[in-house]
């Protein structure tokens, strides 16, 4: 198959059905090639390479067949971090080249670093330290001696909007891009409900209390295994008291006095652009 370029202007399906199995070299496939956590793509550019440039590279450590439209079956290749790859091609940082990602491309993608981190952090079983292997029930990975079974990652995280009248809170961290601010967010605690985790993160993160929470939508983010829970909330009460070792800024803005927003990708740009929209209510 000829390289696949990353433009809005071409058209898949948005929707996909995720699977895992071993790779059936589907014809119209879309192969998915990383080396270790980076995406290959085409030296200088941010086409995807054809099946045969990849087949330069040798046999892939890992081969699976990961999703479907209506047109195209995906497929993840995965070759190991210290692989030598030839001057034609280029390693890339996913998360760099978010904003060129057509809607189409994203979710397989997204669902392709995912199951990267996976496979790369569950090469052995954790109960008895024998090797895991691809296992075809419930689409897991399965210990070889003591049949223990483990399945992709996720981690729910939750994201939340904050308004104070006409102002939008909006915060960075230090590992931010500079000049990006974005939304208070944070990992959901073991027996912590979503919305809980939310007034929590608000709380720690900047100090201020929050009421009315509303569910706006959930993301899968896979940096490295978020599932992201959308909800805007209004302002209650406190002074910003920032937690220095996680935000080094936080203010309250208007729609004029909006600073760098995030990715265009992320469900926090959507959020933001929800409630420049007048639909955060």
């Amino acid at each position: 198959m000829s390289s696949y370029l990353f433009q809005r202007k071409i058209i898949l399906d948005h929707s996909i059905t995720p699977f895992f199995i071993p790779t059936k070299n589907h014809h119209e496939s879309i192969v998915l090639a990383f080396v270790g956590d980076m995406l290959l793509t085409l030296e200088a550019t941010i086409q995807l390479p054809s099946k045969e440039e990849l087949a330069r590279l040798g046999k892939p450590l890992h081969t699976y067949d990961i999703a479907k439209s209506e047109r195209h079956t995906f497929s993840l290749h995965l070759w190991e971090e210290n692989t030598l790859v030839p001057e034609s091609l280029q390693k890339t940082n996913l998360r760099s080249v978010l904003s060129n990602v057509p809607e189409e491309l994203f979710e397989p993608l997204n669902r392709a670093k995912q199951l990267v981190h996976w496979l790369q952090d569950n090469q052995f079983c954790g109960r008895c330290a024998s090797p895991l292997a691809y296992s075809p029930m419930m689409s897991s990975l399965k210990c070889t001696q003591c049949g223990y079974m483990t399945f992709p990652k996720l981690c729910p995280a939750s994201i939340v909007l904050i308004t104070r009248g006409d102002e939008i809170l909006l915060a960075r961290s230090p590992h931010f891009a500079q000049g990006v601010y974005s939304l208070i967010a944070g990992f959901v605690e073991a027996g912590e409900s979503a919305e809980a985790c939310a007034i929590r993160e608000a709380k720690e993160e900047v100090g201020i209390t929050i009421k009315n929470l509303r569910y706006f939508a959930t993301q899968s983010w896979s940096f490295p295994h978020s599932l992201m829970i959308g909800f805007f909330a209004e302002y209650e009460s406190g002074e910003l008291c920032l937690q220095e070792d996680e935000i080094e800024d936080a203010k309250w803005f208007t729609k004029e006095t909006m600073p760098q927003p995030p990715y265009s990708t992320s469900i926090a740009y959507r959020m933001i652009q929800a409630w420049k929209e007048g639909r955060s209510h």
